[in-house]
């Protein structure tokens, strides 16, 4: 497609701050204070403002474009962001530390659901394509998985302790820009017409989806701290970045083989059966204690999540209209956001006091609620996937 690849490309560049901004905070925090529970709770608050704000921002993009709203977004957070490194450093009290962290995680922009909005624009009415194109960008997340967290953690834990939150600002910066320079991939405003409408999440469906993302969120969030943890505490600080890697390198494998695919199972069904495998390939986690097998286990379990990720966002396309598309689709990141709050600052308390090993129990307790989800939803997810195919 003309501008396409572009298109991706350059919001490549602006997602790669997603997977390094909570861990780049961690690393700051932790490295400063020495406690993985505040570091935890402000890297939580970061991601909970941003689930709650990201809706209305998403609202507003679909309803004044991208080229409007995205560049007033990156500046906000980029201020937010230097004003947060600059109070760390100053060892300011805690208080200022989370209402920077508020400012800074509440207009973080959501790229991946404008990108996917963008895919929804240009494949219109082509779903096996649209399907392909989710899944590309799926296993872009997963490269982006794997390369953040290794850059977050040398710049951090190599160069200065927050180098990860400098490379946040200026990729964010960079990719942005670029993005909003293809105005031919960008799908038109909807102006007025999103004035009294009720919001995206009520389409049936919608709020089964992104009730599921919010334990796989809980998944994430706890995991990327708790590994964090595991690995100082074995003295191997220096693998964070590759632990993480390695699970989200085999995410993304399992998403180019999915993508590649022609399945012909409907897109529900595969979520239920997704969402079973990633519980039953988490409940290891809390057992290993040799950072040597908790890779093998990243590996194994990490084939999992992509389908996950690829058939929940491709749910959303299939039962949200065109003009509500990328506040739908911020609605699923959003479940992912609160579920990483939550799970992010309880992880860190757990840790503070049980250690890394006893904190897996959370990961794994959050894979298994997001089976549950999709399994008692399954009646209305059903129902809302044959009225989009009446």
């Amino acid at each position: 497609m003309p501008g396409a690849f572009a298109m991706s490309n350059a919001a490549l560049l602006a997602r790669l701050p997603m997977s390094m901004l909570g861990l780049g905070e961690v690393l700051l925090v932790s490295s400063q204070t020495g406690s993985y529970a505040l570091a935890g709770a402000l890297s939580a608050t970061g991601a909970l403002a941003n689930a709650v704000f990201g809706p209305m921002f998403g609202r507003a993009v679909d309803r004044f474009g991208q080229r409007k709203t995205l560049p007033l977004l990156v500046a906000g957070h980029v201020f937010g962001l230097i004003a947060f490194i600059s109070l760390v450093q100053l060892g300011a009290p805690s208080w200022s530390l989370f209402a920077a962290v508020i400012f800074s995680g509440g207009l973080f922009p959501n790229v991946g659901a404008m990108v996917r909005a963008r895919w929804a624009f240009l494949l219109a009415g082509e779903p096996p394509a649209l399907r392909t194109a989710f899944a590309y960008e799926s296993v872009i997340d997963e490269f982006i998985y794997v390369a953040g967290p290794p850059l977050a953690t040398v710049l951090a834990v190599s160069v200065v302790d927050f180098g990860a939150l400098a490379a946040v600002a200026i990729l964010l910066i960079v990719g942005s820009a670029l993005f909003v320079r293809l105005p031919q991939t960008e799908p038109p405003a909807g102006g007025d017409t999103h004035r009294g409408a009720g919001s995206a999440v009520w389409f049936p469906g919608v709020l089964s989806v992104t009730i599921a993302f919010v334990f796989l969120g809980g998944l994430f969030g706890s995991f990327e701290v708790v590994t964090v943890a595991f690995a100082d505490e074995r003295g191997v600080r220096g693998w964070t970045g590759l632990l993480l890697g390695l699970y989200a390198l085999s995410s993304g494998l399992a998403g180019v083989i999915l993508g590649s695919a022609r399945m012909r199972v409907p897109l529900h069904r595969q979520f239920l059966v997704a969402s079973g495998l990633l519980a039953l390939s988490t409940i290891a986690f809390p057992l290993i204690g040799n950072p040597w097998w908790l890779g093998v286990q990243c590996l194994v379990a990490g084939l999992v999540v992509s389908p996950v990720l690829i058939n929940g966002y491709a749910l959303i396309e299939r039962l949200v209209p065109n003009a509500r598309m990328t506040e739908g689709l911020v609605w699923t990141n959003t479940g992912l956001g609160l579920g990483m709050a939550v799970s992010a600052a309880l992880a860190g308390f757990v840790i503070d006091r049980s250690g890394a090993s006893t904190a897996y129990w959370i990961a794994f307790g959050s894979a298994l609620l997001t089976f549950v989800t999709v399994l008692v939803s399954f009646p209305a997810l059903n129902r809302a996937w044959a009225a989009a195919h009446a």
